[in-house]
Protein backbone atom coordinates (compact mmCIF):
# COMPACT_ATOMS: atom_id res chain seq x y z
CA UNK A 1 0.00 0.00 0.00
CA UNK A 2 1.22 3.48 -0.89
CA UNK A 3 0.83 5.38 2.39
CA UNK A 4 2.06 8.78 1.20
CA UNK A 5 -0.27 11.64 0.32
CA UNK A 6 0.56 11.35 -3.39
CA UNK A 7 -2.14 12.42 -5.88
CA UNK A 8 -3.19 8.81 -6.43
CA UNK A 9 -3.84 8.27 -2.74
CA UNK A 10 -5.43 11.67 -2.06
CA UNK A 11 -8.06 11.04 -4.78
CA UNK A 12 -9.22 7.88 -3.03
CA UNK A 13 -11.58 7.94 -0.08
CA UNK A 14 -9.39 7.48 3.00
CA UNK A 15 -10.28 5.31 5.95
CA UNK A 16 -9.34 8.09 8.35
CA UNK A 17 -8.60 11.80 8.18
CA UNK A 18 -6.68 13.32 11.08
CA UNK A 19 -7.25 17.00 11.91
CA UNK A 20 -5.03 18.85 14.37
CA UNK A 21 -4.04 22.38 15.34
CA UNK A 22 -0.55 23.22 16.51
CA UNK A 23 1.50 26.16 17.69
CA UNK A 24 4.98 25.79 19.13
CA UNK A 25 4.75 22.00 19.31
CA UNK A 26 8.17 21.08 17.89
CA UNK A 27 8.89 18.88 20.91
CA UNK A 28 5.80 16.67 20.47
CA UNK A 29 5.33 16.81 16.69
CA UNK A 30 7.69 13.83 16.10
CA UNK A 31 5.46 11.66 18.33
CA UNK A 32 2.44 12.76 16.31
CA UNK A 33 4.21 11.84 13.06
CA UNK A 34 5.01 8.42 14.51
CA UNK A 35 1.34 8.08 15.42
CA UNK A 36 0.34 8.74 11.81
CA UNK A 37 2.96 6.26 10.59
CA UNK A 38 1.62 3.60 12.96
CA UNK A 39 -1.90 4.02 11.58
CA UNK A 40 -0.63 3.60 8.04
CA UNK A 41 1.48 0.60 9.02
CA UNK A 42 -1.66 -0.97 10.50
CA UNK A 43 -3.32 -0.79 7.09
CA UNK A 44 -5.33 2.41 7.38
CA UNK A 45 -5.32 4.87 4.50
CA UNK A 46 -4.64 7.99 6.50
CA UNK A 47 -4.57 11.65 5.54
CA UNK A 48 -3.61 14.37 8.00
CA UNK A 49 -4.32 18.11 7.94
CA UNK A 50 -2.40 20.17 10.48
CA UNK A 51 -3.23 23.81 11.06
CA UNK A 52 -0.24 25.79 12.28
CA UNK A 53 -0.47 29.24 13.83
CA UNK A 54 2.77 31.23 13.54
CA UNK A 55 5.01 29.03 15.67
CA UNK A 56 8.33 30.38 16.94
CA UNK A 57 10.08 27.10 17.80
CA UNK A 58 10.57 25.53 14.37
CA UNK A 59 7.20 23.76 14.22
CA UNK A 60 6.46 25.30 10.83
CA UNK A 61 9.71 24.00 9.35
CA UNK A 62 9.05 20.51 10.74
CA UNK A 63 5.57 20.53 9.23
CA UNK A 64 6.92 21.71 5.87
CA UNK A 65 9.42 18.85 5.88
CA UNK A 66 6.70 16.35 6.79
CA UNK A 67 4.52 17.71 3.99
CA UNK A 68 7.40 17.32 1.54
CA UNK A 69 7.67 13.67 2.59
CA UNK A 70 3.94 13.18 1.93
CA UNK A 71 3.05 12.63 5.59
CA UNK A 72 0.53 15.44 6.01
CA UNK A 73 -0.85 18.65 4.62
CA UNK A 74 0.39 21.81 6.36
CA UNK A 75 -2.51 24.28 6.63
CA UNK A 76 -1.46 27.81 7.68
CA UNK A 77 -3.83 29.24 10.29
CA UNK A 78 -2.09 32.48 11.15
CA UNK A 79 -5.45 34.26 10.90
CA UNK A 80 -6.25 32.81 14.33
CA UNK A 81 -3.96 35.37 15.93
CA UNK A 82 -6.29 38.17 14.85
CA UNK A 83 -9.03 36.94 17.20
CA UNK A 84 -8.97 37.63 20.92
CA UNK A 85 -9.57 34.81 23.36
CA UNK A 86 -8.21 31.28 23.22
CA UNK A 87 -11.62 29.63 22.90
CA UNK A 88 -12.50 31.89 19.99
CA UNK A 89 -9.19 31.16 18.25
CA UNK A 90 -9.51 27.40 18.69
CA UNK A 91 -13.06 27.40 17.35
CA UNK A 92 -12.01 29.34 14.24
CA UNK A 93 -8.99 27.12 13.63
CA UNK A 94 -10.87 23.84 13.99
CA UNK A 95 -13.72 25.10 11.82
CA UNK A 96 -11.19 26.05 9.13
CA UNK A 97 -9.68 22.56 9.18
CA UNK A 98 -13.15 21.07 8.93
CA UNK A 99 -13.85 23.25 5.88
CA UNK A 100 -10.57 22.16 4.29
CA UNK A 101 -11.58 18.52 4.80
CA UNK A 102 -15.13 19.11 3.53
CA UNK A 103 -13.70 20.61 0.34
CA UNK A 104 -11.91 17.33 -0.42
CA UNK A 105 -15.14 15.57 -1.41
CA UNK A 106 -17.11 12.76 0.24
CA UNK A 107 -16.43 12.39 3.97
CA UNK A 108 -13.93 9.75 5.08
CA UNK A 109 -15.11 6.76 7.06
CA UNK A 110 -13.62 8.33 10.20
CA UNK A 111 -12.33 11.72 11.30
CA UNK A 112 -9.77 11.83 14.10
CA UNK A 113 -9.50 15.19 15.87
CA UNK A 114 -6.29 15.32 17.90
CA UNK A 115 -4.12 17.68 19.91
CA UNK A 116 -0.37 17.80 19.22
CA UNK A 117 0.77 19.43 22.46
CA UNK A 118 2.07 17.51 25.47
CA UNK A 119 -0.90 15.15 25.50
CA UNK A 120 0.60 13.61 22.34
CA UNK A 121 3.96 12.89 23.99
CA UNK A 122 2.87 9.23 24.24
CA UNK A 123 0.09 8.63 21.72
CA UNK A 124 -2.08 5.51 21.74
CA UNK A 125 -0.98 2.52 19.70
CA UNK A 126 -2.55 1.65 16.38
CA UNK A 127 -4.15 -1.42 17.94
CA UNK A 128 -6.06 0.75 20.39
CA UNK A 129 -7.22 3.00 17.55
CA UNK A 130 -8.40 0.03 15.49
CA UNK A 131 -10.30 -1.34 18.49
CA UNK A 132 -11.91 2.06 19.03
CA UNK A 133 -12.91 2.21 15.37
CA UNK A 134 -14.72 -1.09 15.82
CA UNK A 135 -16.60 0.36 18.79
CA UNK A 136 -17.51 3.38 16.65
CA UNK A 137 -19.57 1.03 14.47
CA UNK A 138 -21.97 0.33 17.34
CA UNK A 139 -25.50 1.67 16.86
CA UNK A 140 -26.18 4.82 18.82
CA UNK A 141 -22.66 6.30 18.69
CA UNK A 142 -21.31 9.19 16.65
CA UNK A 143 -17.85 9.31 18.25
CA UNK A 144 -15.35 7.54 20.50
CA UNK A 145 -13.14 9.68 22.73
CA UNK A 146 -9.89 8.87 24.49
CA UNK A 147 -9.40 8.37 28.21
CA UNK A 148 -6.21 9.38 30.00
CA UNK A 149 -4.05 8.18 32.85
CA UNK A 150 -3.34 8.66 35.67
CA UNK A 151 -6.58 10.62 35.53
CA UNK A 152 -9.09 12.06 33.08
CA UNK A 153 -8.29 15.71 32.53
CA UNK A 154 -10.53 17.45 29.96
CA UNK A 155 -13.50 18.67 31.97
CA UNK A 156 -14.32 21.60 29.68
CA UNK A 157 -15.40 19.35 26.81
CA UNK A 158 -17.31 16.82 28.93
CA UNK A 159 -21.08 16.77 29.33
CA UNK A 160 -23.62 14.07 30.15
CA UNK A 161 -27.11 13.95 31.65
CA UNK A 162 -25.92 14.92 35.12
CA UNK A 163 -22.80 17.09 34.77
CA UNK A 164 -21.52 19.88 32.55
CA UNK A 165 -18.44 22.05 32.92
CA UNK A 166 -19.47 24.69 30.41
CA UNK A 167 -18.75 27.53 32.84
CA UNK A 168 -15.72 26.04 34.56
CA UNK A 169 -13.35 28.67 33.17
CA UNK A 170 -15.48 31.39 34.74
CA UNK A 171 -15.29 29.57 38.07
CA UNK A 172 -11.53 29.22 37.75
CA UNK A 173 -11.15 32.92 36.97
CA UNK A 174 -13.10 33.87 40.10
CA UNK A 175 -10.68 31.88 42.28
CA UNK A 176 -7.45 33.03 40.61
CA UNK A 177 -6.72 36.03 42.86
CA UNK A 178 -4.94 34.29 45.72
CA UNK A 179 -2.57 31.35 45.37
CA UNK A 180 -4.04 29.39 48.28
CA UNK A 181 -7.66 29.98 47.30
CA UNK A 182 -6.82 29.08 43.71
CA UNK A 183 -5.29 25.80 44.82
CA UNK A 184 -8.21 25.04 47.11
CA UNK A 185 -10.58 25.39 44.18
CA UNK A 186 -8.56 22.91 42.16
CA UNK A 187 -8.07 20.45 45.02
CA UNK A 188 -11.68 20.70 46.17
CA UNK A 189 -13.53 20.98 42.85
CA UNK A 190 -11.45 20.30 39.74
CA UNK A 191 -9.42 17.31 40.97
CA UNK A 192 -12.44 15.41 42.39
CA UNK A 193 -14.33 15.98 39.13
CA UNK A 194 -11.39 14.61 37.13
CA UNK A 195 -11.12 11.60 39.42
CA UNK A 196 -14.84 10.90 39.07
CA UNK A 197 -14.40 10.61 35.29
CA UNK A 198 -11.34 8.34 35.59
CA UNK A 199 -13.05 5.03 34.96
CA UNK A 200 -12.07 1.57 33.81
CA UNK A 201 -15.47 1.07 32.23
CA UNK A 202 -16.85 2.57 29.04
CA UNK A 203 -18.81 5.77 29.58
CA UNK A 204 -21.39 7.31 27.26
CA UNK A 205 -22.02 11.04 27.17
CA UNK A 206 -23.13 13.90 24.96
CA UNK A 207 -19.70 15.50 24.67
CA UNK A 208 -16.04 14.69 25.35
CA UNK A 209 -12.64 15.27 23.76
CA UNK A 210 -9.68 14.63 26.09
CA UNK A 211 -6.98 15.10 23.49
CA UNK A 212 -8.19 12.70 20.80
CA UNK A 213 -11.61 11.76 19.44
CA UNK A 214 -12.70 9.54 16.57
CA UNK A 215 -15.89 10.57 14.73
CA UNK A 216 -17.96 8.84 12.09
CA UNK A 217 -17.05 10.83 9.02
CA UNK A 218 -20.61 11.49 7.87
CA UNK A 219 -21.61 12.62 11.36
CA UNK A 220 -18.58 14.89 11.69
CA UNK A 221 -19.76 16.78 8.60
CA UNK A 222 -22.99 17.70 10.43
CA UNK A 223 -21.24 19.65 13.20
CA UNK A 224 -19.81 23.13 13.50
CA UNK A 225 -17.39 24.72 15.95
CA UNK A 226 -18.77 28.20 15.30
CA UNK A 227 -20.20 29.98 18.29
CA UNK A 228 -20.89 33.70 18.02
CA UNK A 229 -20.33 34.20 21.73
CA UNK A 230 -17.32 31.83 21.93
CA UNK A 231 -18.35 31.31 25.54
CA UNK A 232 -17.49 27.64 25.83
CA UNK A 233 -15.06 24.92 24.79
CA UNK A 234 -15.20 24.47 21.02
CA UNK A 235 -15.55 20.71 21.38
CA UNK A 236 -18.64 21.11 23.56
CA UNK A 237 -20.21 23.39 20.96
CA UNK A 238 -19.41 20.94 18.19
CA UNK A 239 -20.49 17.77 19.98
CA UNK A 240 -23.77 19.24 21.14
CA UNK A 241 -24.63 19.99 17.53
CA UNK A 242 -23.72 16.53 16.27
CA UNK A 243 -25.63 14.88 19.12
CA UNK A 244 -28.71 16.98 18.31
CA UNK A 245 -28.44 16.26 14.58
CA UNK A 246 -27.96 12.50 14.94
CA UNK A 247 -29.73 11.59 18.17
CA UNK A 248 -26.63 9.58 19.08
CA UNK A 249 -24.01 9.75 21.82
CA UNK A 250 -20.28 9.55 22.42
CA UNK A 251 -18.27 6.82 24.10
CA UNK A 252 -15.25 7.47 26.35
CA UNK A 253 -13.08 4.40 25.69
CA UNK A 254 -10.84 3.21 28.54
CA UNK A 255 -8.80 1.27 25.98
CA UNK A 256 -7.86 4.38 24.00
CA UNK A 257 -5.48 6.01 26.45
CA UNK A 258 -3.35 9.15 26.46
CA UNK A 259 -1.12 10.38 29.25
CA UNK A 260 -2.54 13.18 31.37
CA UNK A 261 -0.61 16.33 30.36
CA UNK A 262 1.68 17.66 33.05
CA UNK A 263 -0.13 21.00 33.25
CA UNK A 264 -3.34 19.12 34.09
CA UNK A 265 -1.75 16.82 36.68
CA UNK A 266 -3.19 16.69 40.18
CA UNK A 267 -0.61 18.25 42.50
CA UNK A 268 0.14 19.31 46.05
CA UNK A 269 0.21 23.02 46.79
CA UNK A 270 3.94 23.64 46.27
CA UNK A 271 4.05 21.73 42.99
CA UNK A 272 0.78 23.35 41.88
CA UNK A 273 2.10 26.86 42.51
CA UNK A 274 5.41 26.16 40.75
CA UNK A 275 3.65 24.72 37.71
CA UNK A 276 1.42 27.78 37.43
CA UNK A 277 4.42 30.10 37.56
CA UNK A 278 6.12 28.09 34.79
CA UNK A 279 2.95 28.10 32.69
CA UNK A 280 2.64 31.87 32.94
CA UNK A 281 6.31 32.31 32.03
CA UNK A 282 5.96 30.08 28.96
CA UNK A 283 2.81 31.92 27.90
CA UNK A 284 4.62 35.25 28.07
CA UNK A 285 7.54 33.92 26.03
CA UNK A 286 5.19 32.58 23.36
CA UNK A 287 3.31 35.82 23.23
Amino acid sequence: MNNSMSPAVSEARPDIAVLALTRNCAATLPAFLRFLASLRAAGLACRAFVGENDSRDGTGALLAAAEARGELRHVPTGFMAETRGRLARMALGREHLKQVLDAQGPPPACVCVADIDNVMARPPGAGAVLAALEKLERPGLFAVSAASRPHYYDLLAYEDETVSYEHLLDDIARHRRGALGYYRFFSGTVYPAQSALTRERETTCFSAFNGLTLYRGADYRLGSYRDEAYARCEHLTFNRRVAAATGRRMLVDPGLVLCTPGDHAQRGFVSFYASRVRKLAVARLRG
